[in-house]
């Protein structure tokens, strides 16, 4: 099982206080290494054969995307709801159709995740380090490390930021926690170090803001909320 690390921000803790405290739980998912075949061929709706079979017995394994886990070599239905259960919570794809998007068909790009799944693959979160903050009148500069190239998001506000939970009302994992606050300039690039500006702000005003890493297996780890003040 893999675990949404949550790596700690050494601003001060003081900033989290009665009613804005937060409970920073460790979220986890589920992420599998097995030995099953990897999948051959892409899959549509109405194929069979052995790499339904393996396609199957894989999302068994993980009943919020195959709650029925039935395994049969046939791709209907079921296996295709599942597929797009499984696009979704990988952010592969989330809508339109087996033609137009993908949506709930096993083309190269899910066919490609899939079979990492299969083989194995990294489970490691990037870790958070050498946290900084430097501020103007309007502005601020956030900047950190991490242990492995990851793509940073920063969220920021006058109010505290609050993290929800990273899977949705039916159970499906989102690939990342939803935070409030403004996402700050975000190119979606991996990097070991990084170092988000933010514009706009106002002056002699504390704004809270929490760090968001994601690497290219969509391991995640959050910062805890911290907070700065710009300059008069």
């Amino acid at each position: 099982m893999r675990t949404l690390k949550l790596q700690r921000n050494m601003q001060r803790a003081d900033i989290l206080t009665g009613g804005a405290i937060i409970a920073m739980l460790a979220f986890s998912f589920f992420g599998i290494q097995s030995a099953y075949a990897a999948i051959t061929n892409q899959l549509d709706f109405g194929d069979r054969g052995e790499d339904v079979t393996e396609l199957q017995t894989y999302f068994s394994t993980t009943p919020v995307i195959y709650p029925e886990r039935l395994v049969t070599g046939y791709f209907g239905p079921l296996t295709q709801a599942a597929v797009r259960r499984y696009q979704t919570a990988h952010g592969i794809v989330s809508q339109g159709t087996p033609v137009s998007t993908g949506y709930g068909r096993v083309g190269p790009r899910t066919m490609a995740s899939i079979n990492a799944q299969l083989i194995g693959r990294d489970e490691s979160a990037p870790l958070i380090s050498s946290i900084n903050v430097s501020t103007g009148s309007t502005s601020a500069s956030v900047g950190w490390m991490t242990s492995e190239g990851a793509r940073g998001k920063v969220y920021y506000d006058t109010s505290p930021i609050r993290v929800s939970n990273i899977f949705d009302v039916n159970g499906v994992f989102s690939g990342e926690p939803t935070v409030s606050g403004i996402l700050a300039q975000y190119d979606g690039v991996e990097r070991s170090a990084q170092a988000v500006n933010i514009t706009g702000l106002s002056p002699n005003t504390t704004y809270y803001y929490l760090i968001v890493v994601l690497d290219s297996s969509n391991n995640v780890s959050v910062s805890l909320p911290a907070s700065f003040r710009t300059n008069q």
